[in-house]
């Protein structure tokens, strides 16, 4: 018999410890690297979100002075207030649109390969410790 067939069940614990924190160690360094990269995919959506949010604040104010004062030159007041009001609401709302759209097609933002390849992980070592 060989020297590899007459290890102690401390060395074998050793090695199984051993191969399992390099196992996780790898999944997590796979699920990070799933993480930035949807992440990335995301920042698109999150920055149309972003100009949705804000050209939204306008649209709830009257900080569009400036608008509604050039409106105000073919508009009675109220109506130019109106109008600007309008407009910043529509565009807002197209951004917010585009932004949602966005985030679906991205799908999840959790690491679902990794999340799966654990799951798999852990089925497999199920039997070999029961």
């Amino acid at each position: 018999m060989t020297e590899s067939t007459h290890r102690t069940t401390g060395e074998l614990v050793d090695e199984l410890t051993s191969d399992t924190a390099a196992l996780v160690r790898a999944e997590v360094r796979r699920g990070q690297q799933e993480l930035w990269s949807k992440a990335r995919e995301a920042s698109r959506a999150a920055a149309l979100l972003g100009g949705g949010a804000v050209l939204g604040a306008l649209a709830a104010g009257t900080s569009a002075a400036a608008v509604v004062r050039l409106l105000d030159r073919f508009l009675p007041p109220t109506t130019a207030a109106v109008t600007g009001t309008l407009v910043f609401a529509g565009t807002a709302a197209a951004l917010v649109s585009a932004g949602t759209a966005e985030l679906r097609r991205v799908g999840p933002l959790w690491p679902e390969e990794t999340v799966a390849s654990l799951r798999e992980d852990v089925r497999a070592a199920r039997p070999a410790t029961g």
